[in-house]
């Protein structure tokens, strides 16, 4: 059963005959926990690319550290010449694009799995709502047939 199909059972379970209506409380169980398991597979999306996008950024710095500061402070200090260099420094500025590529992909996959976790917590908690008031409309059905 879909998740649209459980949404128009849940609807229209007053309009079906007596013998077609499913157990709602089997179906609202089965639609929260697919509902839960929807908002751990976001959160753990979410939080790997949001630390795949801080360690590739971090990882950025070392790179500086270890590969052009080095260069620099040797050209400045003139045990090194630029002439010579040029196919190290197109090497390093590739790696360097690539890195930086891979880190803004990261980084709009992390933003797009946190807005459709957010998305998905709003709809599970009006989904719970929902499953509550049909609890409490079921009751007050009780209480109303008991009285009457």
């Amino acid at each position: 059963m879909t998740e649209k199909e459980l949404g128009k059972a849940l609807l229209h379970v007053d309009l079906a005959p007596p013998p077609a209506v499913p157990d709602t409380r089997q179906l609202t169980q089965t639609i929260l926990e697919r509902d839960r398991r929807r908002i751990r597979l976001w959160a753990s999306l979410a939080t790997l690319f949001w630390i795949l996008t801080t360690a590739g950024i971090v990882c950025l710095c070392p790179f500086y550290v270890m590969m052009v500061a080095p260069r620099l402070r040797a050209y400045q200090a003139g045990r090194a010449q630029l002439a010579n260099d040029w196919n190290a420094w197109a090497i390093a500025g590739d790696w360097t694009a690539y890195w930086i590529l891979a880190c803004i992909l990261t980084l709009l996959l992390a933003a797009v799995s946190t807005l459709l976790l957010i998305l998905a917590s709003r709809r599970a908690t009006l989904r719970q709502i929902n499953a509550s008031l049909l609890v409490i409309s079921e009751q007050l059905r009780q209480l109303q047939a008991g009285k009457g």
